[in-house]
């Protein structure tokens, strides 16, 4: 069995949700937790954990609450025009009681203090990521914290036209969803190495009021962040028309661990299992983000013996095109990244000869070659479903050989024990097309 957690965005994902089902699952420990402000250097901050309903639901809900006079953040940097900044939500949180939304049950908005002893409501990145790299947390938690900050300060330079060392955070600068993304990275180290699964990540939908206007649900930021990441749509039972299910900083987590997306839990042995809490109540429906730890169903002693990963098949059949177009079809598959492409007859409706078009795609980004089949095929629609693999560790080796140099691909177990070797075929295909280039 190999260890692996399935993240599920059961009413979207913000910071705080993330971080209190790995506490409700038992991966970390609420002492642990509040240990971190000190760490960060973040004095008057406290970690606030409590037991909450969601939809009947029993879950648990962290907050981070800072004293009037907490720890500020002393700037190098010019500050931004008003609409350089990052976007300030002003509607009611998704995920947390954001102390930068009006109605909501924060404290007020943060703000920090710059060398002049004037006051800003944003935190310039660069303070940020200096702060964290100087932090006193362990370098695995440090460097992911880091990584998750520069997806969203990428985000939000897209976004708004200005350089990435320039961007200053109203919302993600905060020193609570500065907190959020030190625990969220502290609880993903503690688990130690295990496969990732996550489900397909819900935005919500309608508009949301911010700071410069109102936006579409996922605001721009989100949106980019968004961008080659499998979305859901809102549940049904959500009844309210506008309504943003996911953070910036939640989606901003989730690209950051470059998790395995499917479409549903992975076979294996449920071990356990934890809900964090959002704040809002939505109308019945549990506005929670559950983690699912688990026992992956793959043998022992392949698991310990092999690599393995999961695969994309995509299929479709054809019986009105080309054998010379589908040929090129499943050329152009391989350049454009396939793994594996092959075609094989079949019996279609109405009993007609037909072809069955196939490519293996990596899990990320298959559906760019799925749309490239339809833009370019004649299908009208395309099958997909996921494979799991077990494959032999590969190296390659350059040898001298009768024919001259070739590179020889060599499999082998994990402990390293060579199973099979054959030279790459467009070096062997050198050969065959030049013959008078043979040394022998």
């Amino acid at each position: 069995m190999s260890k692996a957690v399935f993240l599920e965005s059961v009413a979207g994902v913000a910071g705080d949700m993330f971080v209190a089902s790995f506490l409700d699952a038992g991966v970390v420990t609420a002492s642990e937790l509040e240990a971190l402000p000190a760490l960060v250097g973040l004095a008057g901050v406290e970690i606030v954990v409590s037991r909450v309903w969601r939809a009947s639901l029993a879950a648990t809900h962290v907050r981070v609450a800072c004293e009037p006079q907490a720890d500020r953040f002393q700037h190098d940097h010019a500050e931004l025009p008003a609409s350089g900044a990052g976007h300030r939500h002003n509607h009611e949180s998704p995920g947390h009681p954001d102390p930068h939304h009006p109605g909501t049950e924060g404290e007020g908005e943060v703000h920090l203090e710059l060398p002049a002893g004037g006051q800003s409501g944003h935190t310039h990145y660069a303070d940020i990521d200096t702060r964290l790299a100087r932090s006193g947390v362990d370098e695995p938690v440090r460097e992911l914290a880091r990584k998750i900050f520069r997806l969203l300060a990428e985000a939000e330079a897209a976004v708004h036209g200005y350089p990435v060392e320039r961007i200053a955070f109203h919302e993600v600068g905060a020193i609570d969803s500065i907190l959020d993304v030190v625990m969220a990275a502290y609880c993903v180290t503690k688990l130690g190495p295990c496969n990732l699964y996550a489900s397909a990540i819900r935005p919500g939908r309608g508009t949301a009021k911010m700071a410069h206007g109102t936006y579409p649900v996922p605001p721009p930021a989100s949106l980019r962040l968004l961008a080659n990441l499998p979305v859901a749509p809102t549940p049904a039972a959500i009844t309210r028309p506008n309504v943003e299910l996911s953070t910036p900083t939640g989606i901003a987590i989730l690209r950051a661990l470059e998790p395995h997306f499917v479409a549903e839990l992975p076979a294996g042995t449920i071990l356990g299992q934890g809900l964090g809490a959002g704040t809002m109540e939505l109308d019945g429906y549990p506005n929670v983000f559950r983690t699912i730890l688990f026992d992956e169903a793959i043998p022992a002693n392949a698991a310990e013996r092999f690599d393995h990963d999961r695969v994309i098949e995509i299929a479709c059949t054809v019986d009105d095109d080309t054998a010379e177009h589908l040929a090129w079809l499943a050329a152009q598959l391989l350049e454009r990244g396939a793994l594996d492409t092959w075609l094989a007859p079949v019996t279609g409706k109405k009993g007609r000869p037909a072809v069955c078009l196939s490519a293996l795609v990596a899990e990320k980004g298959w559906s760019t070659l799925a749309g490239w089949i339809l833009e370019q095929g004649t299908t009208f629609g395309v099958r997909y479903r996921p494979w799991d693999r077990l494959k032999l560790f590969r190296r390659f080796e350059r040898r001298e050989t009768a024919q001259g140099p070739l590179t020889y691909k060599v499999g082998l177990t994990k402990d390293g024990k060579v199973l099979k070797e054959k030279p790459e075929f467009e070096e062997w295909r050198r050969f065959w097309e030049n013959p008078a280039g043979r040394s022998g």
